[in-house]
């Protein structure tokens, strides 16, 4: 169980609801929040000094920070990554399924960087 909240109110008992927030915190922590820890947290700003950032390279990217979590990496993901035309540059969509036993409808995590 992790209590997440200093009152109490919110515990996640499930260890694949634990992964799902697991997820949720990873990627909307900066990669330089987290004293002590700048592996943790993702950067995606990286991408968008490129020129044509590669959707390939998202998504290993991707694939590399879920394969370091203590949670999300007990369970089958699928990353799939996407792109549109913005105003001033490509907007990306990153679609996380994660699958809690096989055969089951996965959950879908949807993220979007510009």
């Amino acid at each position: 169980m992790i209590d997440l909240a200093l009152d109490g109110r919110v515990m996640l008992y499930s260890e694949f609801d634990e992964a799902i927030q697991e997820l949720d915190i990873l990627f909307n922590t900066d990669n330089t929040e987290l004293l002590g820890y700048k592996e943790y947290g993702t950067a995606f700003e990286q991408f968008s000094w490129q020129l044509n950032p590669n959707e390939e390279a998202i998504k290993k990217y991707v694939e590399q920070k879920i394969s370091s979590t203590v949670y999300l990496s007990r369970y089958k993901t699928e990353v799939n990554v996407t792109s549109d035309k913005g105003e001033y540059r490509l907007i990306y969509y990153v679609n996380i399924s994660i699958y809690q036993n096989d055969g089951e409808t996965p959950v879908i995590r949807k993220y979007e960087f510009r």
